[in-house]
C-alpha cells in the first residue's frame, strides 16, 4: 500500500510573550473556603455535603493552608478546618486573587490556513515549499488549499496552544515581524493520522482522512493517475464547518430589549454604572448623536472608565467616509476635553455591521448589548431589537470577537486586539452566579445563513422575519429557506422590512411579495413604527437577534465578525416578541 502525505499550510511565528506562572484557585477551592470561613468544619462532613471525595477536599484545603487562609485544629471529635482571618477577606470576592509570577518568554507557534487551528511550533513537521514530498510510485501526495480568513489566526486561540500548566498570558510584546508562510506534512498509514497533534480541529482531522481515502480509493480501482508533483485537492468551505451548539446561560425576559426608547435606557445604564471599562461598536457614527453622547462618555471617564470606541463604516460607502470625519470631530472633542488618556475613539473602520456595547457593571460583572441598533448614530425612533448578555462565558467570547474587529494586518498584532483578548478571556474564566437561564449561542457572519436552515428544519407552527432591507440576496439566504417549511410543513411564513436596497427597486420588491404570495408566503412593507430590527423568530421559544437584515444580505465565510448576533431559546420568547411587534404595527 502506498503511503499518502497531506500538507497544508500553516503561518509559522515567534513572539515574546507575558505570562502569569502560578496555580489558580479553582471554584470548588472558593467554595470550600467560603464554608469553612462560615464555621469552621470536618472533612467528612463537607464530604457529605458536597458529594465531594475527601482526598479532593483535603488537597484543597493544602493549598488553601499554604495561602494561609485556613488553619487545621484539633477537637475532642477529630480534625476540623477553619477560615484565618486573611481567608475571611478573600472569601466573599468574586474571585480568589491567585500567587503568581510574571515571566516573559519567547513562544513559536503556526497557525493552519484550513480551519485555523493553532500548535505550538514544534508539534508540527513544518517545512518550505521546496522541501515538500512529491509524488512517486510509492508516495501519493495531497494538499490542501487554506483560507484567507485564517490568515491571521484567533489570538485566543494562539495564547490557549502554548500556555503550559498554571500559565495565563496577558500580554504580548510588540513586533513587526511578519509570520512565515510554510507547510505541515503529516503521514496517512492504514487510516491512520500521523504527525497531527490532538489539538487539531475535528474538521481538519476530517478533512485529511477524507481526502486520503478518496485518493487510496480511487488509486485501487486505477480510476485516476497520480502526478509526479504536489497533488492540488480542492475542497468547500463546508468541509471546514465547525458544530455549533447553544449552552445554558444566564437569561431573563426582560434581557430582551425591543424598540428604541428601551435601547437609549439600556445604553445609558450600560454608560452610568460601568467602573472599570466600556466598549461600543457601532456601524455609523453621527455628529447629532455625539452631541449626545460625549457628556456620558466624558463622565465615564471623569469616573477612572477606560473608553474605546470602534466603528465599522459609512453608509454610502462614498470615498470619504462620514463616519470617519465623524470619530475623528469626536475625537477632538475629546482631546479639547483632556480625556484622550481613557477615551480613545479608533480612527480605523472595521468593516463589520456589528452593533455591540460591553461594559463592567460596576459590581464585578459584565454585561453586553448585541443587537441592531447603531449606538452611535440612532435617534432611537426605530423599532430596534437587541439582547443584554450577563453570562460571563458569553461576555467573553463577544469580547474576544471585538479582537478580531481590532486586529491588523497578518501577523501584526494591534495592541487594542491583544487586549480585548485577554480582557475576553479573563471575563469567560469568571464565576457565572445564580438566576435563571436559557440556551443561548453567539452567532457570527455566516452562522447566520445555517440558522435560516435550521429555523426551516425545525419549525412546527411558523416562522417570522424581520429585516431593515429587501434586496436580492436575501432570497437564497432566508426567503428560500422559508418558503422550503412553507412546501413541506404548510407553516406560517411571514417576513417584513422597511425599505428596498441595491438594484431592487421598489416596483420589483412589489413583484417579489407578489410571487412568494402565490406560494403562501407573506411578504409584507411596514413603514410604521420604522423597522430597524433584526430578527428571526420560530414557532414560540426560539429567536434570532443580530445586525444581519435577513432579507438582504449574504454573510460571507471570510469575514466572521461582519454580522453579529445571538440566538436564544427560552419559553415563548418568540411570541412574546412578535406579539410586541404586531401591536406596535400600524394597520
Amino acid at each position: 500500500m502506498k503511503t499518502i502525505f497531506v500538507t497544508f499550510p500553516v503561518l509559522r511565528g515567534a513572539r515574546r510573550f507575558f505570562i502569569e506562572k502560578g496555580p489558580r484557585w479553582s471554584l470548588i477551592e472558593h467554595l470550600l473556603l467560603e464554608a469553612v470561613c462560615r464555621m469552621p468544619r470536618a472533612v467528612a462532613e463537607l464530604a457529605t455535603q458536597s458529594g465531594l471525595p475527601r482526598r479532593v477536599i483535603v488537597e484543597a484545603f493544602i493549598r488553601l493552608m499554604r495561602a494561609g487562609w485556613v488553619e487545621m485544629s484539633v477537637t475532642s471529635n477529630g480534625l476540623i478546618f477553619r477560615g484565618t482571618q486573611i481567608g475571611a477577606e478573600q472569601a466573599p470576592k468574586d474571585e480568589l486573587p491567585s500567587v503568581t509570577v510574571m515571566q516573559p518568554k519567547y513562544r513559536g507557534f503556526a497557525i493552519e490556513q484550513v480551519t485555523g487551528s493553532v500548535f505550538r511550533s514544534r508539534e508540527l513537521d513544518v517545512r518550505p515549499q521546496s522541501r515538500l514530498p512529491t509524488s512517486t510510485d510509492d508516495q501519493i501526495v495531497i494538499h490542501l488549499e487554506g483560507f484567507p480568513i485564517y490568515s491571521g489566526g484567533d489570538l485566543s486561540e494562539i495564547f490557549t496552544a502554548i500556555e503550559g500548566e498554571d500559565e495565563l498570558i496577558v500580554g504580548v510584546d510588540r513586533s513587526t515581524d511578519k509570520l512565515v508562510e510554510r507547510y505541515a506534512v503529516v503521514t496517512v498509514r492504514d487510516e491512520l493520522i500521523e504527525g497531527l497533534p490532538a489539538r487539531a480541529s475535528n474538521a481538519l482531522r476530517k478533512l485529511i482522512y477524507v481526502r486520503a481515502k478518496e485518493v487510496t480509493a480511487a488509486a485501487k480501482t486505477s480510476q485516476i493517475q497520480v502526478p509526479a508533483q504536489v497533488r492540488e485537492v480542492e475542497q468547500t468551505t463546508n468541509d471546514n464547518e465547525e458544530v455549533w451548539t447553544s449552552s445554558s446561560s444566564l437569561f431573563e425576559h426582560d434581557d430582551l430589549i425591543i424598540d428604541g426608547n428601551a435601547h437609549k435606557s439600556a445604553l445609558d445604564r450600560l454608560i452610568q454604572s460601568a467602573n472599570e471599562r466600556l466598549i461600543i461598536h457601532s456601524t455609523f457614527i453621527t455628529d447629532a448623536r455625539i452631541n449626545a453622547l460625549l457628556p456620558k462618555l466624558l463622565g465615564a471617564a471623569a469616573k477612572g472608565v477606560s473608553v474605546d470606541i470602534f466603528w465599522g463604516q459609512d453608509d454610502v460607502k462614498s470615498n470619504i467616509s462620514l463616519s470617519r470625519a465623524a470619530a475623528e470631530r469626536l475625537q477632538s472633542l475629546v482631546a479639547r476635553e483632556g480625556r484622550s488618556d481613557l477615551i480613545v475613539i479608533h480612527p480605523f473602520s472595521t468593516n463589520s455591521h456589528a452593533k455591540i456595547a460591553v461594559a463592567d457593571n460596576g459590581k464585578g460583572r459584565w454585561v453586553a448589548l448585541v443587537g441592531s441598533c447603531n449606538w452611535l448614530a440612532s435617534d432611537f425612533s426605530s423599532f430596534e431589537a437587541s439582547i443584554r448578555l450577563r453570562d460571563p462565558a458569553l461576555v467573553g467570547q463577544l469580547i474576544r470577537g471585538l479582537a478580531g474587529l481590532a486586529r491588523g494586518r497578518p501577523g501584526l498584532w494591534h495592541e487594542t486586539a491583544t487586549e480585548m483578548t485577554v480582557l475576553g478571556r479573563k471575563v469567560e474564566r469568571m464565576p457565572r452566579g445564580s438566576g435563571r437561564t436559557a440556551l443561548m449561542r453567539l452567532v457570527f457572519g455566516a452562522d447566520h445563513a445555517k440558522l435560516a436552515l435550521e429555523a426551516r428544519n425545525r419549525a412546527e407552527r411558523r416562522i417570522f422575519v424581520l429585516s431593515h432591507r429587501l434586496g436580492i440576496a436575501g432570497r437564497p439566504v432566508t426567503l428560500l429557506p422559508m418558503l422550503g417549511a412553507v412546501r413541506a410543513k404548510n407553516i406560517d411564513a411571514r417576513a417584513y422590512y422597511g425599505r428596498t436596497t441595491g438594484p431592487l427597486s421598489g416596483i420589483d420588491g412589489a413583484g417579489m411579495v407578489r410571487e412568494f404570495a402565490v406560494e403562501g408566503m407573506t411578504i409584507q412593507p411596514v413603514h410604521k413604527p420604522r423597522i430597524h430590527a433584526k430578527v428571526l423568530g420560530w414557532d414560540d421559544d426560539a429567536l434570532v437577534i443580530s445586525s444581519l437584515n435577513w432579507l438582504s444580505a449574504d454573510p460571507s465565510y471570510s469575514e466572521p465578525h461582519r454580522e453579529i448576533g445571538i440566538l436564544v431559546e427560552a419559553p415563548r420568547i418568540a411570541d412574546n416578541f412578535i406579539r410586541v411587534f404586531e401591536n406596535a404595527k400600524s394597520p
